[in-house]
């Protein structure tokens, strides 16, 4: 989102910044996060308004706010309004090029998507607890599940995985094994390999973790830059009667 796009919705502009003043009437305000929710842009508006005025808080560029909320305003109010945004806008973009640099400033203002898939992502993705102990005829797999399941409790994904793995080698199959190597995986942004796993779930189509492999499978294109393949599998899940569903309907309407 950039700052021509805000500049354009003069409607949007106005109610976003009535909303963080605490001007609007209580109509306006049901009617207001009403949209919030139907409207994927109207949200992503906001959510940059809010970075926008977060940023002007760091103590280090408080004496470059001062300055140049100084200069002298014009006497219409729309304008006037405009222009404070763009002071705000001059600040936060005057200290995140101190922290990050010029470079890294223009790919983040200029790559909503990054924006959209990182926020999607930390919205929406959390690992997933263990519910179920699936036992097999295997004495010695059945004793590996237990203890990589044991550090995958604990958030020791590396070591869940090297014994995850030990299962996979003399089973490809494992449902179990599989499905949590999938979300370890993930944890330690290992996205392709995520997307194996999950996939050889699918594959199987009739166990217990079907359902949160579409899922999970999802946020594995999502995260490797398959914007249309992430799109399409969450289409799939909105179309089912899935547990993530509403979620999935969600996720869509930020993405397309």
């Amino acid at each position: 989102m950039n700052l021509k796009k805000y500049m354009m919705n003069e409607m949007n502009f106005d109610r976003i910044e009535d909303f963080l003043d605490g001007d609007l009437t209580e109509n306006q305000l049901m009617e207001f996060e009403k949209d919030l929710l139907d409207d994927s842009d109207l949200q992503m508006d906001l959510d940059l308004h809010r970075e926008v005025n977060e940023a002007i808080m760091e103590e280090d560029i408080m004496d470059l706010r001062n300055k140049l909320e100084a200069i002298e305003t014009p006497p219409n109010p729309t304008q006037k309004r405009k222009l404070k945004f763009l002071t705000k806008w001059n600040i936060a973009a005057a200290s995140l090029a101190l922290l990050i640099g010029l470079g890294s400033l223009l790919y983040i203002i200029g790559d909503s998507s990054a924006y959209s898939k990182n926020k999607i992502y930390s919205n929406y993705y959390k690992p997933y607890n263990i519910v179920a102990n699936t036992r097999s005829s295997d004495v010695m797999i059945d004793n590996l599940l237990t203890t990589a399941l044991k550090s995958y409790e604990t958030k020791d994904y590396h070591t869940a995985l090297t014994l995850f793995k030990k299962i996979l080698d003399k089973d490809s199959t494992n449902i179990t094994g599989n499905f949590y190597s999938g979300v370890s995986n993930i944890e330690i942004n290992e996205y392709s390999k995520a997307n194996k796993n999950f996939t050889r779930v699918l594959e199987h189509k009739n166990n217990l973790f079907i359902e949160q492999s579409e899922w999970y499978l999802g946020f594995c294109y999502l995260m490797t830059n398959e914007k249309e393949k992430a799109i399409h599998q969450f289409h799939t899940i909105a179309q089912g009667n899935s547990f993530y569903k509403i979620k999935a309907l969600e996720i869509i309407n930020r993405l397309e």
